[in-house]
């Protein structure tokens, strides 16, 4: 060997003893001394926070132990989200809602089930995100999930439930195939239940008058006896998308039948002090729906620094529902609110982005939504209504951002329509978006956002028919009603230390001004009461939290809790004040392809504005076992398992008329055993995209109940 190769093969090997990590290496080279290195740890950065967004990478055993992307995120145990136990609904700590995207096309919780959780690369959480595909959405959290080059997937799952009734199960297949730049999803699923003790046993006291026009109240009892509902679903979806470097086009199709053939209760009804005796009622509330959705997701890439994303859709509903209710009372009639309602609804958002220097964006969002309801009732109250609501809006943004800060506003005018029958209002008002951001280092970010809008009261709220709900009420709309307004104000702060390590403590103040609430009247010259909706007082809530994620043992144990305390208060006619604390917690531990969970929460308390309603529903504690391996995922859960009574919540209802305590039975709450079994098998190579399809929503519904 030449002294010139020599000293070459010497550089060669310094630099890959200084890449590889070495402990006590020890090498002689020609003339060169003995070298100790100490041992180099080479650790990936798992988490990472910065001004617009924090991101986090699930790992193996994370992902390997999820059975889908809902599972995924109760894993990943994001400080900056709230996953109720009960529902799996996805909130940020204070309750606002979370859309659910996967590669920037958003999904549904059904869609996500079919998801291949080792597919998934990372997770962002984002506050207010500028990219047009998230289509001014507040609070985003977006799975970035491997891509495929051809081939694909196919996953089954199925979901059981004992001890609570006759039949509680879901079932699902989930399909999806890539050709080329083709992508195609296919969802088929099946949820069917017969379970008792689901329905409400209901305390109202009634201020009425008498023959010679002298008030008195009335406590009228309704105490549930005995119940069964039987609910099937069959939702069918299919999707295809086209991807290339410059666009991606989403067109999802999906079928929906719905049904509830039986849902019926029964039970005690007494009058104090009128009558001394004890009758009896009965209720039974079927439905059938049929819902045809079609929506589409177009993002293209424009020359000169734009780019357009257009969202359409389109929904077709046609619901069969039935309110029977009739008791021994004697002199009493059967009551039958027969309704059968077709629904027609259009939208579509589209949004330009343009780059106008290297750290600063505009924007120019536009959209509209059109919704028609045919609603016709036969049977004790007749009446034949139709409904539309029409509206539009547009908005203009302007978005900065570098290494520290982001900084996003945007203003919107909004025209809305309600129009029933020949009467109709209309009312332009503005919308106000801002937000800021600032990132020190990857750990730490300091976020604020400040939202300015309106509450639109929905069709049923305007509807007016008046229905009979029982021997002493009456329910009617107003619609005259109008809008109410609402302000937003969040501070967050999010510290991510190490990958073992994240916390995020937030406060926010949620206001609403001129809110609809119910009202009740005298009716049938006082003998009974008529609900109604009138604008009324202020709804102010006030909260603050905190939470974190912590991992210990190299990842194989992680903590987590959410804790926090909101403050509540009502003016005018409802005067209501509650203070009431929430926290959830959870470990997780794993070992091999073995895991386990255990979580508990805490009871809720919240105060629901345009009800007046003070809901209270119950704690709420699981354990869990699962085993994972290749292909399969088992795991066996406990729910509330020491809780054998069938209460889920309490709503309490105070107004100068009447006043009413309301027990909702139900499953929820109640012990339970869960079996749930997840199969995919793959095909073909990974290189493209993996988004999810599944099960589609109809349209709001107009029908009163």
């Amino acid at each position: 060997m030449t002294e010139k190769k020599q000293k070459s093969f010497c550089g060669l090997m310094m630099c890959l003893i200084g890449i590889f990590p070495a402990k006590g290496v020890s090498q002689t080279l020609d003339s060169l001394s003995t070298i100790e290195m100490k041992e180099v740890v080479v650790k990936a950065r798992m988490h990472r926070t910065d001004a617009s967004s924090s991101i986090f990478t699930p790992t193996a055993r994370q992902k390997t132990s999820a059975q889908n992307a809902i599972d995924l995120l109760k894993q990943l145990a994001i400080p900056q989200i709230n996953i109720n136990l009960m529902d799996n609904t996805v909130t940020t700590p204070s309750g606002q809602g979370v859309d659910i995207y996967i590669n920037y096309i958003p999904a549904s919780a059904e869609e996500m089930e079919g998801i291949s959780t080792s597919d998934v690369r990372r997770v962002e959480y984002l506050d207010f995100p500028a990219d047009p595909r998230f289509q001014g959405k507040e609070h985003v959290v977006n799975f970035i999930v491997q891509q495929y080059e051809y081939g694909g997937y196919t996953k089954a799952t199925l979901n059981e439930n004992f001890l609570i009734g006759k039949l509680s199960s879901r079932a699902s297949v989930y399909s999806k195939f890539v050709h080329k730049r083709m992508t195609y999803d296919l969802y088929a699923g099946a949820s069917n239940h017969d379970i008792s003790h689901s329905g409400n046993s209901v305390s109202g006291i009634y201020s009425l008058q008498n023959e010679a026009g002298e008030a008195y109240q009335m406590n009228r009892n309704e105490t549930l006896e005995s119940s069964r509902l039987k609910y099937n679903q069959y939702p069918v979806t299919f999707r295809a998308i086209y991807d290339t470097d410059k666009m991606q086009i989403a067109n999802t199709v999906g079928f929906n039948f719905d049904q509830t053939p039986l849902s019926e209760t029964k039970g005690i009804l007494s009058f104090v002090p009128q009558q001394n005796t004890d009758y009896s009622y009965y209720k039974n509330e079927p439905s059938t729906s049929r819902y045809f959705v079609w929506s589409g997701n177009y993002y293209f890439i424009l020359p000169h620094d734009f780019d357009l994303s257009v969202s359409p859709g389109m929904n077709y509903g046609h619901t069969n529902y039935s309110y029977l209710y009739q008791t021994s009372l004697p002199g009493s009639s059967r009551i039958a609110n027969i309704s059968r309602e077709d629904v027609w609804q259009f939208r579509g958002s589209a949004t330009l982005f343009k780059k106008i220097a290297d750290k600063q964006s505009a924007f120019f969002r536009a959209w509209f939504g059109s919704t028609s309801n045919n609603v016709n009732y036969s049977g004790t109250s007749p009446y034949d209504n139709d409904f539309s609501d029409t509206y539009a809006g547009a908005a203009l943004g302007y978005n900065f951002s570098n290494a520290r800060w982001n900084v996003r506003a945007d203003a919107a005018l909004q025209w809305e329509k309600n129009q029933i029958n020949d009467q109709s209002v209309a009312e332009v008002y503005p919308l106000l978006n801002l937000s800021a951001g600032f990132s020190p280092s990857q750990k730490h970010s300091f976020r604020t956002f400040f939202h300015f809008g309106a509450n639109y009261p929905g069709a049923s709220e305007k509807t007016p028919n008046v229905l009979q709900q029982n021997e002493l009420m009456y329910y009617t709309g107003n619609p005259t009603i109008g809008l109410s307004r609402q302000v937003t104000f969040n501070l967050s702060y999010n510290w991510i230390p190490t990958s073992a390590f994240s916390a995020s403590a937030f406060m926010q103040y949620f206001g609403e001004y001129n809110l609809y609430v119910p009202v009740y009247q005298p009716y049938q010259d006082g003998k009974a009461l008529l609900r109604t909706f009138e604008t009324d007082g202020a709804y102010n809530r006030t909260q603050i939290g905190l939470s974190f994620n912590y991992r210990l043992f190299k990842g194989k144990l992680q903590l987590a809790a959410s804790p926090s305390v909101s403050f509540y208060r009502m003016t005018g006619l409802f005067d209501i004040s509650q203070s009431p604390f929430y926290c959830n917690a959870s470990a997780t531990y794993y070992l091999g392809d073995f895991y386990f969970q255990a979580a508990y929460q805490t009871r809720s308390l919240t105060v629901q504005g345009n009800r007046g309603v003070i809901y209270k529903d119950r704690d709420f504690y699981q354990v869990l076992a699962g085993w994972s391996r290749s292909n399969w995922n088992i795991r066996v859960s406990g729910m509330n398992l020491f809780r054998k009574d069938w209460l889920c919540a309490t709503n309490l209802l105070s107004t100068p008329l009447y006043s009413e305590t309301r027990l909702v039975e139900g499953n929820n709450f109640h012990q339970r055993l869960n079996l749930s079994v997840t199969y995919t098998f793959g095909y073909g190579k990974k290189v493209k995209r993996g988004n999810e399809v599944g099960e589609q929503s109809g349209a709001v519904s107009a029908i009163m109940k």
